[in-house]
């Protein structure tokens, strides 16, 4: 009875907790798209009864020969560059410390995303690493409509990692995109003051390299601001 007490404990609280804050992640963003989904069913719906006839009687431009020009061509125009700019787009965009949660944690929320149909990203799977934000991750990073950052132990010695978390922050400042953080093994408060485990990593950083105080005063802007988010904690 002892050891089935020790399996059960195992299951809740070992290697499966990661599973089992994916599990409880999935309902609420399957729950959000589900819902935009039905929205937008019904704006169509309501925008085709209203606007039938309209659409069906658009206007003709009469060009200098006499002839009607067809809305065609620029309707191909505009479907062109809708699909250019959507073609990067995502449901969710996930950040995170790639030694710290990469097989783990990150690796279960992706795959569980991914099953649940929701188109999610990491940039490590799909696009190559670099010193800079290239143009492609940063339109993944304003094209999603849920950004999750995964702050872990070490995600403050990765000035990419930084970096994401800084576009993070103004996407959700500026369009009002959602955020939801999820503290791996770390606490909210030593994430936004840098403290704790998450401070002395990030400050052994800050020892070995000296970056440029504009930017770090973005960084500790935007882990201050992702540390007063509503998010989840997990603790392995």
């Amino acid at each position: 009875q002892s050891q089935s007490k020790d399996e059960m404990h195992r299951l809740i609280f070992g290697h499966s907790f990661a599973e089992l804050v994916a599990l409880i992640l999935l309902p609420g963003i399957a729950f959000y798209f589900l819902n935009k989904k039905k929205t937008s069913g019904r704006r169509n719906a309501e925008d085709a009864d209203t606007g039938a006839s309209g659409s069906l009687t658009a206007p003709t431009e009469t060009n200098s020969g006499g002839s009607s020009s067809s809305p065609t061509e620029t309707d191909n125009d505009a479907s062109s560059s809708l699909t250019a700019s959507t073609e990067s787009c995502y449901e969710v965009f996930l950040s995170f410390r790639g030694p710290d949660t990469r097989k783990g944690f990150t690796d279960h929320l992706y795959n569980g995303l991914i099953d649940a149909g929701i188109d999610a990203f990491r940039d490590d799977n799909e696009l190559r690493q670099g010193k800079e934000i290239g143009p492609d991750l940063l339109a993944a990073i304003k094209n999603s409509k849920i950004l999750i950052p995964i702050l872990s132990v070490n995600y403050g010695t990765s000035s990419w990692c930084l970096n994401e978390l800084v576009q993070i922050m103004e996407c959700k400042n500026n369009t009002r995109q959602i955020v939801l953080p999820i503290f791996y093994k770390v606490e909210p408060s030593d994430v936004g003051h840098q403290i704790g485990s998450f401070g002395n990593a990030f400050h052994e950083r800050l020892l070995k390299r000296c970056f440029d105080p504009m930017i770090l005063k973005k960084w500790k802007k935007a882990l201050l601001q992702v540390s007063n988010l509503k998010g989840y904690e997990a603790d392995g």
